[in-house]
């Protein structure tokens, strides 16, 4: 690939993470809770409510210390807990609590009326926004591969902590 379009790749993902990270603040603020701890949430419930720290790690793109770092408020604030794999002693599980679930259904309502998050797309029609994401997800296939892709992107929200239906992110 030539140096510009690496260039410009390089660029365009990062501001557009810039975009991307400021009204995912200001929902933090809100809830009084900083974006990486929502998204260990959103990890959690789109999991089957349980990973370990080293998972978190793993399907967050954080190194273990950045996931002790980030767990401790959650589970000081009663929203996880942290105990020892029944089927692996040696390892530690994270559990979402039910006030966890129940701070990330609001949060998960709050973005519903909020017309322009994560970013102002308005100029997209969807086709083009699936298009995009598409695109995106060959991309993250190539570089994260298809396991990480499935945990992440596809994951679904248990019925039961939501709505009568699971709440579904595939594309």
């Amino acid at each position: 690939m030539e140096f510009w379009l690496k260039k410009n790749l390089l660029l365009m993902i990062r501001a557009l993470y810039f975009c991307m990270e400021e009204q995912w603040a200001d929902l933090g603020r809100r809830y009084n809770i900083t974006p990486a701890q929502q998204h260990i949430l959103f990890l959690l419930a789109t999991n089957q409510n349980v990973l370990s720290p080293s998972e978190i790690g793993e399907l967050g793109c954080w190194h273990s210390s950045t996931v002790t770092r980030l767990l401790k408020p959650l589970k000081e604030r009663g929203l996880i807990r942290i105990g020892v794999d029944k089927e692996k002693p040696r390892f530690k599980k994270v559990e979402i609590t039910a006030k966890g679930s129940v701070l990330l259904k609001q949060l998960i309502d709050a973005v519903e009326v909020i017309e322009n998050f994560p970013c102002n797309i308005s100029c997209l029609s969807k086709e083009e926004v699936v298009n995009f994401l598409a695109y995106a997800q060959k991309i993250l296939e190539v570089n994260k591969g298809e396991p990480f892709k499935q945990k992440v992107i596809n994951g679904s929200m248990v019925p039961s902590d939501f709505s009568e239906k699971a709440i579904d992110y595939q594309i």
